[in-house]
């Protein structure tokens, strides 16, 4: 029995993480960059006075960070920041360059990881959007002229997938996002006409919602 006792003891010195090891690790958080592509039905929709129409698709780049708040059977409640600028060309064309629709958003959000992996997210978010038309000059590096803006309160919903994250040995990777975002910045019209109106006052409503299709790296 002593030479028993004694084999034991000599393994459990041997071997004294081996417990530990098998504990799966804590989910601290996670963070990302991401580009995107944008569609706004309402932006589409407009009838500016001028000639011309905005695009389809717009574009942006955005970033979030998050960390666990609370943790569950099988998912943790995440809080963290999102933020993004996005800007959508047009082919109305004005004094300096064509008019160019361009967004930014800076917010408070909440992330639901579900799952073993906690790959799976649902977000929602609550924030500040700023949005104006402009024309940018191409050539000019500096030079435009802000035709409209406005800033509101929205909100966005949406849900994300964590593609490279929580396989044995592999913390970041590939993440795919939708999202949905809710802000009404009411009638658009020009604020300032020192030239021929590019927008005119019955341009029409800009509202949500509008989506975004966020292609980024996250890594926790």
């Amino acid at each position: 029995m002593k030479r028993i006792a004694m084999a034991t003891a000599l393994l459990l010195i041997a071997f004294p993480a081996t417990a530990d090891e098998e504990q799966p690790q804590r989910f601290w958080g996670r963070y990302e960059f991401w580009t995107g592509v944008s569609s706004w039905p309402s932006l589409d929709a407009l009838q500016p006075a001028a000639p011309g129409s905005f695009d389809a698709l717009g574009w942006g780049l955005g970033g979030a960070i998050h960390v666990s708040v609370r943790q569950f059977a099988n998912s943790d409640l995440l809080v963290g920041v999102d933020g993004f600028i996005m800007a959508t060309d047009s082919n109305i064309s004005g004094f300096v360059d064509d008019l160019l629709a361009r967004q930014l958003y800076l917010g408070a959000s909440l992330k639901w990881a579900f799952g073993e992996a906690r790959n799976v997210h649902l977000d929602t978010g609550l924030g500040y959007y700023l949005a104006d038309m402009a024309e940018v000059s191409t050539r000019y590096y500096g030079l435009e002229r802000v035709a409209w803006d406005a800033d509101r309160l929205g909100a966005f919903v949406g849900a994300t997938w964590d593609i490279g994250e929580g396989r044995e040995g592999k913390q970041s990777g590939l993440s795919l996002a939708l999202r949905a975002h809710f802000v009404d910045y009411g009638t658009v019209r020009d604020d300032e006409v020192l030239f021929t109106p590019l927008i005119g006052e019955g341009a029409g409503k800009l509202d949500g919602p509008f989506y975004v299709l966020q292609i980024g790296y996250s890594s926790r």
